[in-house]
């Protein structure tokens, strides 16, 4: 039933739309595309600082030890 009303409603949806005359230029495009992957960029590199932080603290080590270990 939920499946037979959502198909309804985007069809409702399509055949319904009116032209918007509006005007997008091929800059537009580019900020877009550069957003998009700036966001990904942003995520990965958040997700990645946690991860390491989390490792970090489940295996006891600081930055401290680890500068120390390469100097050595």
């Amino acid at each position: 039933m939920r499946l037979s009303t959502a198909l309804l409603a985007g069809a409702a949806l399509v055949a319904l739309t009116a032209p918007a005359h509006a005007y997008v230029d091929p800059g537009t495009g580019s900020v877009v595309t550069t957003a998009i992957l700036g966001f990904f960029a942003a995520i990965g590199y958040t997700a990645r600082k946690h991860f390491y932080r989390l490792k970090d603290m489940i295996t006891g080590k600081s930055k401290k030890e680890e500068t120390v270990q390469r100097e050595s």
